[in-house]
């Protein structure tokens, strides 16, 4: 299940050059909102990615890994408890393909811990009728619209400088709606894992690498998710890069054009005011830290082929 809009979509923040084309066929909210909710996907998308990223695996050794990296001792005891057994029972693992964007360290930190800044801001854009609110700290309620709802909260983060993060979220989800006779529920844990570095160039590039473990609870959907288990793991892929493609390109709008998007942080009415200054601010400082650096490629994601593995 996820949070998704088919087509691409033109979304612009308020101020000269500041157009921005943002690809989400069936982009998650956020970085953690989509990878939390990738479950179901593939039952409620009538069109599936192909093919995938040489470093995308489902293998056991890369389960293992993850598995142990996992950081089981910063959970609450219910939580970890919880936690487990969605691992243990995952019908599907997926270690999604490790991609290197051109962001803001502290902003891209800030989107992952607020998604409910970028739902709002494709409302304000008019390109998704997602709805994220927030029920506490760490913790979101979505609905897409159209038959998708479920909640999402983070077990245990750690947010370290230059985008040094560590996150296990849980999603608990449901769609209801055709093909289904009865809603269909799936739960999700997913390792979140990133960092950054400086280069010659003096722009900064974070290295995301993200972990899926699904759990789906009707037995006999269970054992369809195994049979399809290849298409699921092209849409997670895919999700991801649309994903990670739109935070850069909202780093890069910032540094180019932060007025205009203070001004469009201003109008965002779903995210609490405090959010909003933040987010303000992090717009002035983006530029300023980017004001002597002259870029020399457009935005978006690579994969780890195409630049050095950033993550020890």
């Amino acid at each position: 299940m996820g949070f998704r809009r088919r087509g691409a979509s033109i979304g612009r923040v308020e101020g000269r050059g500041s157009v921005q084309t943002i690809h989400h066929r069936r982009c998650g909210a956020a970085l953690v909102l989509f990878a939390a909710l990738v479950a179901n996907n593939v039952f409620t998308s009538s069109t599936l990615a192909q093919g995938g990223d040489s470093d995308a695996t489902s293998s056991r050794a890369a389960r293992e890994e993850a598995m142990r990296a996992i950081p089981w001792q910063r959970m609450a005891p219910n939580d970890r408890q919880l936690a487990q057994s969605i691992v243990n029972g995952a019908a599907i693992y997926r270690r999604l393909p490790t991609r290197v964007i051109d962001c803001h360290p502290a902003m891209f930190t800030f989107l992952i811990q607020h998604p409910e800044v970028i739902a709002d801001v494709w409302r304000v854009m008019g390109v998704s009728r997602v709805t994220l609110d927030k029920l506490g700290e760490g913790a979101f309620r979505g609905n897409d619209g159209a038959g998708t709802t479920g909640v999402v909260r983070f077990l245990a983060s750690e947010w370290g400088p230059e985008a040094r993060n560590t996150a296990v979220v849980l999603a608990d989800g449901a769609f209801e709606g055709k093909p289904f006779m009865m809603p269909l529920k799936a739960r999700s844990i997913v390792l979140m894992r990133s960092s950054a570095v400086r280069e010659r160039n003096g722009r900064y590039y974070v290295t995301v690498h993200a972990d899926a473990f699904i759990h789906v609870d009707q037995m006999a959907v269970e054992l369809v998710a195994r049979t399809v288990q290849p298409w699921v793991n092209a849409t997670a892929d895919r999700n991801l890069i649309e994903t990670l493609t739109f935070v850069s390109n909202f780093s890069r709008t910032a540094e180019k054009n932060p007025d205009g998007m203070k001004r469009m942080a201003a109008r965002l009415t779903m995210v609490d005011e405090p959010t909003r200054t933040e987010l303000m601010q992090l717009c002035g400082q983006t530029a300023q830290r980017y004001g002597q650096v002259e870029p020399n490629r457009a935005g978006g994601t690579m994969t780890v082929a195409q630049r050095g593995r950033v993550w020890p």
